[in-house]
């Protein structure tokens, strides 16, 4: 999911390029220039951090789901979307703890 996560990153800027070429009438060099500017290293390492952490949730919840099901197909089902479900709350909660966190510290 890091890996992810910095490719996810590379494609948004490269997609900012485009549409500063194409839209904006802006050069190459003073896009990267400005994106150089309003980036911060923390910027990527706190997206990184994110991903690593919504990553392990993602595979304990599914991982507990997946082992504690039982009744056949029909519960591999249940158990599949139950982990789905779970997974995206818990992923809406971590996002909010995070949040707070970094404003809390002034990231």
């Amino acid at each position: 999911m890091p890996l992810l996560t910095v490719l996810a990153d590379i494609v948004g800027i490269l997609g900012g390029l485009l549409v500063a070429l194409l839209g904006l009438d802006l050069t190459v060099n003073s896009y990267l220039l400005e994106t150089h500017k309003a980036l911060a290293l923390w910027d990527i390492s706190s997206g990184v951090l994110k991903s690593v952490v919504f990553a392990l949730a993602v595979a304990l919840i599914a991982c507990q789901r997946g082992l504690a099901t039982t009744g056949g197909a029909e519960g591999v089902g249940r158990a599949t979307t139950s982990a789905v479900v779970t997974s995206l709350f818990a992923l809406v909660v971590l996002d909010a703890l995070f949040t707070m966190l970094f404003n809390a510290f002034g990231m």
